[in-house]
């Protein structure tokens, strides 16, 4: 198997803490040839700590997706982007791993799933590590259940 070329887009909190460390361990099977932030400093961060020799800084994820080397992306950009994003990367030919959630809106995720689709040759996950995890299971079987009736707003407190 060849050697994934991978484009990071967005270069915040989640792909610090998750996506690039877990890549980097994957170095055998993995390289991170392009970052990309509104933020250039954070893109330009990433890509010293991260990123192959030589490794490319966009703002613009345009630009990024136009590299041809790149095989596939992760999109760690704020909710309200993923829907945009995941589209033109899978219109310009490169797997996909966006982070939770889909999207913000049912019609957004629902442009999303549809754009896979039309390319049935790529890959395109999303990020959910905790759906296996025994108190979400949990709770899914009690709302089911409908042991709390309407659910209205979730405020998470860690």
């Amino acid at each position: 198997m060849e050697k994934l070329k991978t484009g990071i887009i967005g270069c915040g909190g989640i792909a610090n803490a998750k996506h690039m460390p877990t890549l980097a361990k994957l170095n055998d099977d993995v390289e991170m040839v392009a970052f990309c932030d509104i933020i250039p400093e954070r893109a330009e961060k990433a890509a010293k700590q991260y990123g192959i020799p030589g490794a490319r800084v966009y703002t613009d994820y345009h630009d990024l997706l136009k590299e041809e080397e790149i095989t596939d992306v992760r999109v760690c950009v704020d909710n309200g982007h993923h829907c945009e994003i995941t589209i033109a990367a899978l219109e310009a030919g490169k797997h996909v791993l966006c982070e939770k959630p889909i999207a913000v809106t049912k019609s957004d995720a629902q442009k999303m799933i549809d754009a896979h689709a039309k390319h049935p040759e790529l890959r395109f996950g999303l990020v959910f590590q905790q759906r296996t995890n025994e108190a979400h299971k949990k709770i899914k079987k009690l709302i089911e259940g409908g042991e709390f009736g309407k659910i209205v707003r979730v405020n998470w407190i860690v």
